[in-house]
């Protein structure tokens, strides 16, 4: 019998008040170090880009309630005896998240409320011009210099929200800029009472100029030496998060016995792995976790998909659609830093959004050519992207991904053979109307629709996988076999098992025990489905 979790562990899921969870003892994965490591150095002004979802607003707080002098609450940490001091700084924090912006009318509100919380903190009453931002802030840093004689602590989180609101509406987005551009400019005017700036963000908006203006702004985002300043390590979770790994462990076990399914610790820690880690923030390619989903896990003691639950906006899949990349693309896209960390005031190429917002990471650098690879991170953002985007693309072509999800599963439970898969493909691909573009028919929409699909269902799928003589269109690997899928618009299948064959694709799994078969799938350019197939397995040379 599974024994009951004797102890439970505290997760403080979407807290992200430092203070709040120190006092509450809730399990906190020490960030300290980086900490320490920003405020003794000699530079002032530092900017951090991350996802959402990944720390950077309890890394803030920790940040306060270290500049607040609250040394009780840093017990036990790294940075408890490093600090000597522990001197108390004014604190001004501007949450530009609190709030939203779609609309010119929410505009002032917002960014009204976020600046008396701070006024009242410090005791200003006396009325200026509302609207007149810099003014205000520059107040604020004046006066709460003047009240404390020490330099002012500014720290802002999420400078970005306002202009991420506001991508759909140009318009919009360029008086909002206007707006943020006001109040961020005493940053630079009030440099002699400030002794340190925190920026976080998603994405950077060049014409914003506080990345210009700001004198020796230490951009964090690719230092390989603050990689790890948000997010969860490997040695992070097999350390400071043993016990949860156990208490998962346990928790699952008690779930899932009744199907008779057992896991151990090595099982927990792979399936882990597999579904929250494999962002990337440097060159160095230390493996970070979601710390959103990873948390989420522990506290609900089950290994699901957290981090998608609030969708792929349909905007970034009009912007696909537009510039005609597909989802087999994304995986491996390659490009030079600059590229997808490009400002993202218009969006006209989804990489710098895709790889911003965290649904691509690097995977892969070559220090030759300065170019990295780009790819789905985890099994989490890679179901949940396609999922998302078959919802928003590829549901008003042929329907519900459970028509061929189900036709996967049937041959992964060999209760259909290869050759009914592909006859189950060919109706559910006849459900293409006639009303596509003629621009979009051909190999690539065919290839993106049955591998979005079967990713959404969790297939072992991949797309484009690179071999010495070319790039494979699909590959279907299940437990006793691999099958190549080589699609071909208005030609025939023989063609496209010929081409498998000739460039041989198979010699990508020769060290793979798992028999490998080629699938010729020719697709009609009259009938808009599959017109005739061709099975045939590949023999070991």
């Amino acid at each position: 019998m599974v024994k009951e979790v004797q102890s439970e562990r505290g997760y403080a899921v979407g807290v992200q008040l430092f203070d709040r969870i120190r006092e509450t003892e809730a399990v906190y994965v020490d960030k300290t170090e980086y900490v320490w490591k920003m405020v003794s150095t000699k530079a002032v002004n530092f900017f951090l880009s991350r996802p959402r979802r990944f720390g950077k607003s309890l890394l803030v707080d920790t940040l306060r309630c270290y500049f607040e002098g609250r040394k009780e609450l840093f017990e036990g940490l790294y940075i408890f005896d490093k600090e000597k001091e522990w001197k108390k700084y004014p604190v001004i924090r501007l949450d530009m998240s609190n709030g939203k912006y779609y609309e010119r009318e929410r505009v002032h509100p917002t960014i009204n409320v976020i600046l008396e919380q701070q006024e009242k903190k410090f005791g200003i009453t006396n009325a200026l011009d509302p609207t007149n931002y810099d003014a205000r802030l520059t107040r604020l840093i004046e006066t709460a210099y003047e009240q404390t004689g020490e330099k002012v602590v500014v720290l802002i989180d999420e400078y970005d929200a306002p202009m991420l609101d506001s991508m759909n509406d140009p318009e919009l987005q360029d008086y909002i800029r206007n707006r943020v551009r006001n109040l961020f400019s005493p940053l630079k005017a009030q440099a002699e009472f400030l002794r340190f700036v925190f920026l976080t963000g998603i994405s950077k908006f060049s014409q914003l100029s506080v990345f210009s203006e700001l004198n020796n702004l230490q951009q964090l985002t690719f230092d390989p030496a603050y990689e790890a300043v948000c997010g969860i390590t490997e040695e992070e979770l097999q350390t400071q998060m043993k016990p949860d790994i156990e208490q998962l462990m346990e928790k699952m076990n008690i779930t899932y016995s009744r199907w008779g399914i057992h896991y151990t610790y090595d099982d927990i820690v792979v399936k882990l792995k597999e579904t929250y880690d494999g962002y990337h923030f440097s060159n160095h390619f230390t493996d970070i976790y979601c710390p959103w989903s990873l948390v989420s896990a522990f506290a609900m003691g089950d290994i699901m998909n957290f981090w998608f639950s609030t969708g792929t906006p349909s905007m970034l899949i009009n912007v696909m659609r537009k510039t005609g990349v597909s989802v087999q693309q994304i995986e491996h896209f390659q490009g030079r830093l600059d590229r997808f960390d490009a400002p993202t005031e218009r969006i006209t190429d989804p990489i710098p959004v895709l790889f911003q917002s965290g649904y691509i990471t690097m995977k892969d650098y070559n220090p030759m050519t300065q170019k990295y690879t780009l790819g789905f991170p985890n099994g989490e953002v890679r179901e949940g992207f396609t999922t998302s985007l078959y919802k928003y693309y590829m549901e008003d072509y042929v329907g519900s991904m459970d028509t061929l999800g189900n036709a996967y599963t049937d041959l992964r439970l060999k209760e259909i053979t290869i050759e009914q898969f592909i006859e189950a493909v060919q109706r559910w691909y006849a459900g293409i109307p006639y009303s596509i573009t003629d621009k979009n028919q051909n190999e690539q929409l065919y290839q993106s629709l049955i591998y979005a699909a079967l990713m959404g269902y969790g297939a072992d799928v991949s797309a484009e996988e690179q071999t010495s003589d070319g790039r494979m269109d699909i590959a279907i690997k299940m437990t006793d076999a691999i099958y190549i899928l080589e699609l071909k618009y208005g030609k025939t299948a023989e063609e496209a098992v010929e081409q498998i064959l000739r460039k041989n694709y198979a010699a990508r799994f020769a060290a793979d025990p798992r028999p490998v078969y080629a699938v010729g799938l020719n697709i009609s350019k009259d009938r808009r489905t599959i017109d005739s197939y061709k099975v045939v397995k590949i023999l070991a040379t």
